[in-house]
């Protein structure tokens, strides 16, 4: 029954009334199921009797009570230091979520917590496993790497604290916490690898390529020759900046050279070698060797002045050298180069 029907007008004192019941009252009310309040006799079903815990003589513990009528249980619900930080880091889960636009996505998460005696940043190191095992995604302290593919930033106060979280695309491979490059060298036909800080530490002490130039000399003992540096098949310029290349692997070459290989056609004028070199540049920085100049000199390597050659970076001959590629990015590749049928004429 709702007790404002069955009361109707009389709802209002009635109401005031149960309120300055006293204790006995309340006692007695809940042995015997009923009791009369303003001339209306109100039974178990139409009220709920609660307990409540004066806190002014618990100090700082908070406690509910309840009874079943044989005995009273105060619960103290004080949260402990555990609880709150556990509370914190929903808070955290919570902002991640709100952030991700697809919850399947392949993301990192980056943070940066500022706050008294480092309260938030505690919080995420006790709880990195349970955050992870809610997010799914991995959750890394900041610096962001400068790689990284950022999908979205928000700062943000959590309870006092300050909050910054960057959301990368992909998952973060682990390596340095600075930018750095891997390193494929070629010198006098030996091949070496290495792996070079462009930073140290991060944000300070920034190489550029002279001076990338100049460390990887002396890294491996390479002396009196001139590097040139690519990425992929790009070569690199002095006004390249190296930070945006961090994580990626750059080749460096000493000397400038293209190697030769005939393909379905056997060497003319006495001659029986099938590969052969070119210098693209002798001295260095001078005589640069030209796309017609390659073909012109590959007929004579291998005896073929009479015919037209059509030079290929590939052995299945569909990726042909054209004018457009530049020919510093041959450096120590190979060319093939094959002769072309000769044309009868009637």
């Amino acid at each position: 029954m709702v007790l404002g029907k069955h009361l109707k007008g009389a709802f209002k004192a009635v109401m005031m009334a149960i309120k300055q019941l006293s204790s006995e009252e309340l006692e007695q009310f809940q042995k015997s199921g009923n009791v009369v309040v303003e001339g209306h006799e109100l039974h178990e079903e139409d009220s709920c009797l609660m307990y409540t815990f004066d806190q002014a003589t618990g100090g700082t513990a908070q406690f509910e009570a309840h009874s079943d009528a044989q005995a009273l249980v105060l619960l103290d619900i004080t949260p402990d230091q555990s609880m709150v930080d556990e509370g914190m880091a929903w808070e955290v889960i919570n902002r991640i979520q709100k952030l991700r636009s697809i919850p399947t996505d392949k993301i990192t998460v980056y943070y940066n917590a500022k706050s008294e005696g480092r309260y938030l940043n505690n919080v995420f190191e006790s709880h990195t496993d349970f955050i992870f095992a809610i997010i799914k995604p991995p959750l890394k302290p900041y610096p962001v790497p400068v790689s990284g593919n950022i999908l979205i930033q928000e700062q943000t106060q959590l309870k006092g604290s300050e909050l910054e979280i960057t959301l990368t695309k992909g998952l973060r491979v682990p390596g340095p916490a600075c930018a750095y490059v891997n390193l494929n060298i070629c010198v006098n036909g030996t091949e070496q690898s290495g792996v070079l800080l462009l930073e140290n530490p991060k944000g300070d002490n920034k190489l550029n390529l002279l001076k990338l130039k100049i460390i990887v000399t002396s890294i491996f003992s390479v002396k009196n020759v001139e590097l040139s540096v690519f990425h992929g098949e790009t070569e690199l310029q002095n006004q390249t900046g190296l930070l945006s290349l961090s994580g990626k692997t750059l080749r460096l070459t000493a000397g400038t050279y293209i190697n030769l290989q005939l393909l379905n056609a056997e060497p003319q004028e006495c001659l029986v070698g099938t590969v052969g070199t070119l210098l693209l540049e002798n001295p260095l920085g001078q005589n640069a060797l030209t796309q017609q100049g390659l073909m012109y000199e590959a007929a004579k390597v291998f005896g073929l002045r009479s015919r037209k050659l059509k030079p290929f970076l590939n052995e299945t001959q569909t990726h042909e050298l054209t004018e457009d590629i530049p020919m510093k990015t041959l450096n120590t590749k190979i060319v093939l180069v094959l002769p072309q049928r000769h044309k009868a004429h009637f």
